[in-house]
C-alpha cells in the first residue's frame, strides 16, 4: 500500500485513500513524512469491527463522499490492505455504487489498485498504482502528438526532476508520471497548500495515449505500466534500467536521442565528461573495493553495473523484492567479479 500511496502523490490534486483501517493509513503516511519532511495527505475507509466482517462498502462510499465534499481533490486514488482484501470488496463495483448514487462529481474521478500487504512490497504497490493511472485515464484520439511518456520508476522526487531536466535540455516534451517532484519537495513558503503544484495532471495523463513513445525506467516499477498503454493504446515502449552509471545513463538519453529523433546537446555532452573526470581521478580509491548494496530490484541492478564499471567489487546484493530475473541480472552484470557474489 505505501508504494501506491506514493505513485498516487505523484497526480496533480489527487487524494490517496487507505480502503482500511486507521491503524494502515497512519502508518503509511508518517512512514512518508518522517522520510520526506513533508506533510503527506491521505485518507481512510476506517474500518471497524462491522466493516471487518460485513465489507466495507457503506464506508468506501461515505468517504467518497466525504472527501470530494470537503477537500475537493479532482482524483481519488484508492488502495487496498489487507483487511479489505481479505474480505473481498470489490472497489469498481462499490465505485460504480458511489458514482449512480450521486456521490462523485462531474469531472472528478475514483480510481483503484488491489494492494494487500501480503503479496509483494511496495515496489509492486507502486507498479499497480502507475498501471491503474494508464488503465483508467489514457486514451487514443488517433491523432499522434509530439510528446514521450517518461514512467521514472520508484525513485525520489530530485531524481524525477534530474529526468525531467535532461529531457528539457534535449529539447524533447515529455509527460512523466508518477511525478512527486513539487510535491514531496516543494519549496517552503511559509503557506500550506493541501494540494501542491506538482504533480502529473488528469490531461496529461489522458495524452499518454497518443504519445509517440514510452520509455519506462525501471523494469520491475515501470514495466507493466508501459506494457499496458502500448496494449491500450497502441504507444511502442523501451523498458530500460534506472539510468544511474555511465551504461544506464548512455542507453536512457541514446533511446531519448532515438525516440525523438535529435542531436544529444553539448551541455549533456559536457556533463558526461566532467562525471567520467571525476571517476579517473579518484579510481585508486574505487578500484578493488568490495561493496555490499541493498534496495529496491531496480536500483541495485543499475548500481550495481555503475559499480562494476568502475572497478568496485559488489559482493552482498540483497532485496526484499527478488525474483528469478533480478538474480540472473545480477549474475550477469556481475560475472567477472573476482570474488562469490551473494545475491537475496
Amino acid at each position: 500500500p505505501i508504494g501506491a500511496m506514493y505513485a498516487a502523490l505523484g497526480i496533480h490534486n489527487c487524494l490517496p485513500h487507505s480502503h482500511g483501517s486507521q491503524g494502515c493509513c497512519a502508518y503509511h503516511r508518517s512512514t512518508l513524512t518522517r522520510h520526506y519532511k513533508e506533510p503527506v495527505m491521505a485518507a481512510t475507509s476506517s474500518f471497524t469491527e462491522g466493516a471487518s466482517v460485513f465489507g466495507g462498502q457503506a464506508n468506501l462510499v461515505q468517504a467518497i463522499d466525504n472527501i470530494f465534499t470537503i477537500y475537493e481533490p479532482e482524483v481519488i486514488a484508492v488502495h487496498t490492505t489487507c483487511l479489505s482484501e481479505t474480505i473481498g470488496d470489490d472497489i469498481p463495483q462499490i465505485a460504480r455504487k458511489a458514482e449512480a448514487d450521486g456521490k462523485i462529481p462531474e469531472g472528478k474521478y475514483v480510481i483503484h489498485v488491489n494492494t494487500p500487504s501480503y503479496v509483494g512490497t511496495h515496489v509492486t504497490g507502486f507498479a499497480g498504482m502507475t498501471k491503474a493511472m494508464v488503465d483508467y485515464f489514457a486514451k487514443s484520439t488517433g491523432k499522434k502528438l509530439n510528446q514521450i511518456n517518461i514512467i521514472p520508476g520508484y525513485v525520489e522526487p530530485s531524481d524525477m526532476e534530474e529526468v525531467r531536466r535532461i529531457a528539457e535540455a534535449m529539447g524533447v516534451r515529455i509527460v512523466m508520471f508518477p511525478d512527486t517532484s513539487g510535491v514531496l519537495n516543494r519549496p517552503q513558503t511559509g503557506k500550506y497548500d493541501m494540494f501542491p503544484k506538482g504533480g502529473v495532471t488528469v490531461e496529461e495523463l489522458m495524452s499518454t495515449g497518443d504519445s509517440t513513445a514510452t520509455i519506462a525506467l525501471g523494469r520491475m516499477a515501470s514495466g507493466s505500466a508501459a506494457r499496458a498503454l502500448d496494449s491500450k493504446c497502441g504507444v511502442r515502449c523501451d523498458i530500460l534500467e534506472l539510468p544511474i552509471g555511465f551504461k544506464a545513463t548512455d542507453r536512457f538519453v541514446d533511446t531519448l536521442r532515438e525516440t525523438a529523433g535529435i542531436n544529444v546537446p553539448q551541455t549533456i555532452n559536457d556533463e558526461r565528461g566532467k562525471f567520467l573526470d571525476i571517476i579517473t581521478d579518484m579510481h585508486q580509491y574505487f578500484y578493488g573495493r568490495k561493496v555490499a548494496l541493498a534496495g529496491d530490484p531496480d536500483q541495485l541492478i543499475s548500481l550495481t553495473e555503475f559499480l562494476v564499471s568502475i572497478d568496485m567489487w559488489p559482493i552482498h546484493i540483497v532485496t526484499g523484492t527478488a525474483t528469478k530475473k533480478f538474480e540472473n541480472r545480477i549474475k550477469e552484470i556481475t560475472k567477472d567479479v573476482p570474488h562469490p557474489v551473494n545475491v537475496k
